[in-house]
């Protein structure tokens, strides 16, 4: 196996996979899938129909003997692994004497399935049209989209699953700093007699992600790390149910990193750690699995992270004055036109924030709270309509 220069794939990431048909908006829709697939003519295939009555398509590149399945925007408003699997392929495309693409091509067979929700994806919400999660429909099987998914990885029989995803900014790594997690993975627990076990097929997943971790460090700028989500499990979640079923899934989630709100820098990685598993499923599974104790070695995501934090803000109700530390998270989900997101700051938090982190953190120790209609904060204000710190 050849050596494998992800510092040199991240320093020429734009001339090798960036597909510049893909704008920069965190906003994937439907129309620009279509789009794309049309450079895709003979590896694209339709799979089945969304709710609303959208075509969902398979794309599947390679010769090899060893299968990976990957799927993204089952979730429709995270975006990020989709592109990531455009400039895959654009990368497969474009540079097919790359000794690396010859020996993917050679020794894989990969199944992408680009949009898995595309009526969540036109709307930039999560859930499908019908506002069931698909990632808590793995048991009940009620929406069409996940029985697609479920129907063509049993045909498919793969070795690997890859299921992409995009995170919220809350996580952070560690509890010691801001240390926001730019990328997340997890190997999905599996319940055997009420306890969490450890089978065969996990092992490979935990053994998998160690070695994309270990790679994709080299790369990683000064602020930010790689996290690892908990073992709780979620009986209903996808990754839970298909690890149980005997497949080694992989959780990718595109996580944050500072005044980088379109994830332009987190798609690098995201791609390049994608990349990195499929390089490494190529080794042989006994290489594999003898590295996934080590998966226990990745340090946990932490929910303490917010956008901003005022600390230290005198307020008052009457004549009672008190020092509170103010948090703010961006809202923006169901505030979006045409192809730009409208975030929107609002308060999620009053009182002491000593053990919270923030991507922005205003010298403010000693201003005053002043609101619309009381000098006191409440949850849910929005800054500068209700309220401003001077």
């Amino acid at each position: 196996m050849f050596f494998f220069d992800i510092i040199s794939l991240f320093r020429n990431y734009d001339s090798l996979f960036k597909d510049n048909r893909i704008n920069s908006s965190r906003i994937f829709r439907y129309d620009k899938l279509l789009e794309l697939l049309k450079n895709y003519d003979n590896l694209y295939s339709q799979i089945g129909f969304s709710i609303e009555k959208r075509k969902i398509f398979k794309i599947k590149w390679g010769k090899g003997d060893i299968k990976i399945f990957v799927w993204s925007q089952m979730h429709g408003n995270e975006t990020t692994g989709t592109k990531s699997m455009f400039d895959l392929l654009h990368f497969f495309s474009e540079e097919e004497n790359n000794e690396l693409v010859k020996f993917l091509k050679k020794n894989l067979t990969i199944s992408f399935i680009p949009m898995l929700n595309p009526d969540g994806s036109e709307k930039f919400q999560r859930r499908n049209a019908i506002n069931i999660d698909l990632n808590r429909d793995a048991i009940s099987l009620e929406s069409p989209e996940i029985k697609i998914l479920f129907n063509e990885i049993k045909k498919d029989k793969p070795h690997i699953l890859f299921n992409l995803h995009d995170q919220r900014i809350i996580y952070n790594v560690g509890n010691s700093s801001f240390n926001p997690a730019i990328l997340s993975f997890l190997s999905p627990s599996i319940i055997e007699e009420n306890i969490i076990s450890i089978s065969k097929n996990r092992k490979i997943s935990m053994g998998l992600i160690y070695l994309i971790v270990n790679k994709i460090k080299d790369i990683l700028p000064n602020i930010g790390s790689i996290g690892r989500f908990s073992d709780v499990p979620y009986p209903t979640a996808t990754g839970d149910q298909l690890q149980k079923l005997g497949y080694p899934c992989i959780l990718v989630e595109a996580g944050n990193l500072p005044k980088d709100f379109h994830k332009k820098m987190i798609r690098k990685y995201n791609t390049l750690s994608i990349l990195s598993g499929f390089y490494y499923a190529v080794k042989k599974k006994s290489i594999i699995i003898e590295n996934y104790k080590s998966y226990f070695s990745i340090p946990e995501n932490k929910e303490n992270l917010l956008k901003k934090i005022y600390r230290g803000i005198k307020i008052q109700k009457k004549k009672d004055k008190f020092t509170v530390d103010i948090g703010l998270m961006d809202i923006n989900e169901e505030k979006f036109n045409k192809e730009k997101i409208n975030p929107i700051l609002k308060i999620v938090d009053i009182g002491d924030l000593s053990f919270y982190f923030a991507y922005e953190e205003p010298i403010s120790i000693g201003k005053k709270f002043y609101g619309k209609k009381n000098q006191f904060p409440e949850i849910g204000n929005i800054e500068y309509l209700d309220f401003n710190i001077l």
